[in-house]
């Protein structure tokens, strides 16, 4: 089919694009050559990797048994960066695998521990000045908005428990706790006299 061929192609050329850029995934590679790998997305037609030691293929059909075959939905696709939780993920139930799971982690490994300087191929096209100059400021403003994202969380907090008083501060916290343990140091007291009165009535 037309555009199966299409999404296919696009896919592969994209992964193996980013492949070439990262000078350690060759090693990668190396370990899924002559592997067969079936992916099957919940929601899509399911694809096949076949690996060799220089690149990948993305097949819409293939006749040949795959050596894994790993399903799971497109909102858990960014599960497999982490290939040390497969198994948690497994038992989880976020995804389904069969075969060889070695196939699957080195995989996961192939796709999650990409080290791509993207500075560096932004200054083949920019030049190095402008390209350390935009990620510098990328870096900044990442910088900023996650200060501005803990101080906006620190006002909902304050709004919330002393203006609001939706939420209870830290100093009711610890003075509830405190009543409680109060309480259970009388209930215990009392327990113990009706024990007593009980043993002087028998």
């Amino acid at each position: 089919m037309p555009l199966d061929a299409m999404v296919t192609a696009v896919i592969e050329t994209s992964l193996n694009q980013l492949l070439a850029l990262d000078q350690q995934s060759p090693e990668r590679l190396r370990k899924l050559t002559g592997k067969v790998l079936k992916l099957e997305l919940r929601e899509l037609k399911p694809l096949w990797f076949v690996f060799s030691d220089r690149r990948l293929d993305v097949l819409a059909q293939h006749e040949g048994q795959a050596d894994a075959v790993l399903s799971l939905s497109l909102t858990a696709l960014g599960l497999l960066k982490d290939p040390s939780a497969l198994t948690r993920y497994i038992r989880e139930e976020k995804l389904d695998l069969s075969g060889d799971p070695q196939v699957v982690q080195a995989f996961s490994s192939l796709l999650g521990e990409l080290a791509i300087d993207w500075e560096e191929q932004l200054s083949h096209y920019t030049g190095d000045v402008v390209a350390h100059s935009l990620f510098r400021g990328a870096r900044q403003a990442r910088q900023l908005l996650g200060r501005e994202l803990c101080r906006s969380q620190r006002q909902l907090a304050e709004y919330l428990t002393e203006e609001a008083r939706l939420a209870p501060g830290p100093l009711e916290v610890a003075s509830f706790n405190d009543d409680v343990e109060a309480l259970a140091q009388q209930l215990k007291a009392v327990e113990l006299r009706l024990a007593r009165i009980e043993q002087q009535v028998t």
